[in-house]
């Protein structure tokens, strides 16, 4: 799990981990991954947020597209029934 995490001066990110070592081959593997996959969901989401916009108007061919900025969106699969 992810447990810290400190801006340098640089700009870069680090990142601490804990993992505890309990159980079979399997479960260790598995907590391995988890954290792994956890670790590159977070870096991948302060990556894309250098991407992000600064909430002005972008005006492409006279046509104006504006950022509604960090807003949760819902979505649903088309193959999902409603509840």
């Amino acid at each position: 799990m992810i447990k810290q995490v400190k801006q340098e001066a640089d700009g870069s990110l680090t990142v601490s981990v804990n993992l505890r070592f309990e159980g079979s081959m399997l479960e260790m593997e598995e907590k391995i991954a988890q954290t792994v996959n956890e670790l590159g969901k977070f870096a991948t989401v302060e990556a894309l947020k250098q991407f992000d916009t600064d909430g002005s108007a972008i005006v492409v061919e006279n046509k104006k597209y504006t950022s509604k900025g960090l807003v949760k969106k819902n979505t649903s699969r088309h193959t999902e029934k409603p509840r």
